[in-house]
């Protein structure tokens, strides 16, 4: 069984501040400085300038800070696009954040409006994300998953809207082998949802041990922790995508332990 532990602001206060609790919003407030000091969203991360992080808090830190900074950016680049945005927005989106694979617009029959590119590599169904209730009450981004013939794709889907009347949708996927190459050690890394595996670096083992775990009871109540094993040993963090819970894993052999 997860058992929960203490993980140093560096790694915690960044999934908190997203988890929408005005307990973690006020400690999140107080505890700005200390974020910036242990999480630097920099490529070039100073693992020597974080005291009290152990060795392999340092490595996680180092492996998902990059991840979900790229990931972070593109979330509040939809978040407050709330209306039908020119062509050249489509345009300005994949060019900032090339490792998606596409932002189309879709209206409220799931008929595709424009996108960028016009032919992507990877295409997604957008019927499910249409079957969720969309209003202005009920507007914030939400993540999906999909298969594809090409592998597994993450969604964020964001509302817009005309005259407080729902529109459509702002679609942007991505295949999560993309977000992982900002890892330094991907081959340790496992990225999953409480119901799909999307990356896989770990062994075989390790990955269906991760993947067994009790996800969805885990995740009621805890957004780190730790699950030790006879080789390795499993350090997570979970961030939402609206009520999709993203998971990245990160699997250290047990002599990496402080």
């Amino acid at each position: 069984m997860f058992t929960h532990v203490f993980l140093p602001l560096s790694l915690a206060l960044l999934l908190f501040s997203l988890v929408g609790c005005s307990t973690v919003r006020s400690a999140w407030e107080k505890t700005t400085e200390a974020y910036e000091t242990y999480v630097d969203p920099r490529p070039e991360i100073n693992l020597d300038r974080r005291p009290g992080l152990s060795r392999a808090e340092q490595y996680l830190a180092m492996q998902f800070s990059l991840m979900d900074q790229n990931l972070e950016e593109a979330l509040r680049a939809l978040a407050p696009q709330d209306r039908f945005p020119s062509s050249g927005w489509f345009t300005d989106f994949l060019e900032r954040f090339p490792w998606m694979t596409a932002i189309v617009a879709v209206d409220t029959q799931g008929r595709i409006l424009t996108g960028r590119p016009e032919t992507p590599i990877k295409s997604i169904d957008p019927a499910p994300l249409l079957d969720r209730e969309w209003s202005m009450f009920q507007r914030g981004l939400q993540g999906f998953t999909q298969d594809t013939p090409l592998g597994p794709e993450m969604i964020i889907a964001s509302p817009f809207f005309r005259d407080g009347t729902w529109q459509g949708l702002l679609i942007a996927h991505f295949d999560p082998r993309a977000l992982v190459r900002f890892a330094t050690a991907p081959e340790r890394l496992v990225l999953l949802t409480p119901q799909k595996l999307l990356w896989s670096g770990a062994d075989q083992a390790t990955t269906q041990h991760i993947m067994e775990a009790p996800w969805e009871r885990i995740l009621r109540d805890r957004v780190h922790g730790r699950k030790s094993a006879e080789i390795d040993t499993v350090r997570w963090l979970s961030r939402p995508i609206g009520d999709l819970q993203l998971i990245y894993a990160l699997a250290l052999p047990n002599r990496a332990e402080p």
